[in-house]
């Protein structure tokens, strides 16, 4: 009686299986390359606050909020303050330097030196090539001596 090699129903796979199990070490692994990425931005983004929270400190201003949330919100490059500091954040700054009211009732306030430093250092340990220009927009402003208690 000849040997029929042939594989028995019970040995043989579907090709969608091997397709299937494919897929998924392919995605496993993808998963893995960005995760990897991931961290490796985080750690850098980590470092990139505890600087900016030590330059804080050693200047005098509030070290909050945590080093983390510095991390998630200003990333590596320093996220919009660095985008546009020359347009949105001048903008934004001159509104935020003003006394609140809507309108024609709108009038510009002077302000402590203090207020716009801590932007000044996000600039300085993000994006210090902008610093210059921006720079030159905060020593346009009017600023009122405040004492501190």
């Amino acid at each position: 009686m000849p040997h029929d090699h042939s594989p028995s129903p019970a040995h043989t796979h579907p090709v969608w299986l091997y397709i299937l199990l494919g897929a998924v070490i392919a995605g496993l692994a993808i998963w893995g390359v960005i995760a990897y990425r991931g961290h490796k931005d985080m750690q850098a983004a980590n470092t990139k606050a505890q600087q900016l929270q030590d330059t804080f400190k050693a200047a005098g201003l509030p070290t909050y909020p945590d080093t983390l949330q510095v991390a998630r919100t200003l990333g590596t490059d320093g996220g919009a303050v660095c985008e546009t500091p020359d347009t949105f954040a001048k903008a934004f700054l001159k509104l935020q330097l003003s006394n609140g009211a809507a309108g024609p009732g709108q009038r510009p306030v002077r302000v402590a030196n203090q207020t716009l430093k801590g932007e000044l250092l996000i600039i300085q340990t993000y994006c210090p090539k902008k610093l210059s220009e921006f720079q030159k927009f905060v020593n346009t402003l009017n600023f009122a001596d405040v004492v501190r208690g």
